[in-house]
């Protein structure tokens, strides 16, 4: 299915090009001025005189949305992460419309915005994740796991039972699996399910916290570990800069919320000169070879840019970095297990990388033409460019004092990484139809390590990067 929530018809099937791949193969302060941006047109500018007002970044207000304790969205409506009653009995289903109707009238009963992928393959998702972390981790460390934004819980649940099945009994009794997780509704539901009948309780625990606040993961530990993200970059903050032409310096985007109560409405985007570092930092990260960091396709839209000298609107990963600049400050010799969107299709919000902004009521989902009204009620969610998540992750890992060729890391579709680590004979419908691979085709895996980390029976084609 094209997005993380389900609508008839939005099913894709599996891409031609996605071939069996072997293990080898895997690892490898200025005036302000108002903005107001249409989907279809360049972003117009206008004076506006600036009154009492909060004025944040538009990365403070998107984490604000949807993550605000009281009114943000995870913490608001934390049903809108769907959970199965059961899980479903692929080889009873007749074929893909047996399968897609499923699925169809799960979302009809609820009100779930949407089920991810670990959710709808229970436990088959989840097991892939610890057959992967079995083959890969070595006997002679414990096994420490952490998961960001777990969801329902789910994952781990699944990845502990099929621990204490199939993994040395030392193994499972010693390994430690820890939560991150910042909403308190989900934390709860959590530990609830993965505790359930007392099992786990000695391996499992959440901790409530913003995984990318650095603060909250102690003092830097050099341990071996295993850090998942399953569809947690799409819902990272980002913000959002303009110029007006190729040779235009970059402006980074407010976001202005009057406080006089004269004026009714939206909040309002404002435009500053660059200076905030994290923005310069991603912005600078993302620059070089564009034939190493970007498609194709994107390369010869960024030379029609420049040879009409038109304006760019570009959505940018800061989140993303920030959690990762965390991530290999507090935990360097981290393996880092990933999976997310590479493609959301009907976005109506102008920019490169720009997000889906949906809300569900009655029922019923409503696509929003702008983020700026996302207060609580309202999704945002953003593709992974892949191959710049691949980039920043390496200049992290350098900048915590590591050289650039310290990690192994390779993107594979999801497809890929299921022929590999799931038993798929398990997710097989009657005519043949495998929604474990043939379904959510925009979903993709990445996977990095430090150099050396894998076990030899894995091992990586290269010391460097690779993507698939």
């Amino acid at each position: 299915m094209l997005l993380r929530r389900f609508a008839s018809g939005l099913v894709s099937s599996r891409k031609s090009n996605s071939a069996v791949i072997s293990r080898s193969d895997l690892f490898q302060g200025l005036r302000c001025t108002r903005w107001t941006s249409h989907a279809n047109s360049s972003t117009q500018v206008q004076p506006v005189p600036v009154v009492e007002a909060d004025i944040v970044l538009v990365r403070d207000f998107i984490y604000s949305a949807l993550y605000d304790e009281n009114q943000g969205y995870f913490s608001a409506r934390s049903s809108a992460v769907g959970e199965l009653p059961t899980p479903i009995n692929f080889n009873s289903l007749e074929g893909k419309r047996a399968y897609t109707q499923y699925i169809d009238n799960l979302y009809k009963r609820g009100d779930s915005s949407w089920f991810t992928p670990v959710e709808l393959f229970q436990p088959y998702y989840g097991y892939a994740l610890a057959e992967f972390i079995l083959r890969t981790h070595s006997s002679s460390n414990p096994l420490i796991i952490y998961e960001i934004g777990g969801g329902t819980g789910t994952c781990a649940r699944n990845i502990l039972d099929y621990m204490k099945a199939h993994a040395p009994r030392t193994l499972y009794e010693t390994m430690s699996y820890k939560s991150v997780e910042i909403s308190g509704e989900l934390a709860k539901k959590q530990y609830q399910k993965v505790t359930k009948g007392d099992e786990n309780r000695k391996q499992f625990s959440v901790e409530r916290r913003n995984a990318s606040d650095r603060s909250g993961w102690g003092a830097a530990k050099k341990e071996s570990c295993f850090v998942i993200m399953l569809e947690v970059l799409d819902n990272l903050p980002h913000d959002l800069v303009h110029r007006e032409t190729s040779r235009s310096p970059w402006m980074e985007k407010w976001v202005l919320e009057r406080t006089d109560g004269e004026v009714p409405g939206l909040p309002v985007e404002i435009s500053k000169p660059l200076q905030d570092d994290l923005i310069i930092r991603c912005l600078e990260a993302m620059k070089g070879d564009p034939a190493q960091s970007r498609s194709v396709t994107r390369t010869l839209k960024n030379m029609v840019v420049k040879l009409l000298n038109a304006s760019e609107l570009l959505w940018i990963p800061t989140g993303c970095l920030k959690l990762l600049e965390t991530l290999h400050s507090a935990r360097p010799n981290m393996t880092l297990i990933a999976s997310d969107f590479s493609l959301l299709p009907d976005v109506r919000l102008a920019g490169e990388g720009a997000p889906l902004v949906s809300s569900k009521k009655g029922g019923v989902n409503k696509d929003h033409a702008t983020y700026l009204e996302a207060k609580g009620h309202t999704d945002i969610f953003f593709p992974t460019d892949f191959s710049v998540l691949q980039k920043l992750d390496h200049l992290c890992s350098a900048a915590n004092g590591n050289t650039k060729t310290s990690r192994r890391s390779s993107v594979v579709n999801s497809a890929q990484f299921m022929d590999l680590f799931a038993d798929t004979g398990k997710t097989l419908t009657r005519d043949g139809y495998n929604p474990l691979l043939e379904d959510f085709s925009n979903t993709k895996f990445y996977i990095s390590t430090p150099a050396g980390g894998f076990k030899s029976d894995v091992g990586t084609q290269s010391t460097g990067s690779h993507s698939i």
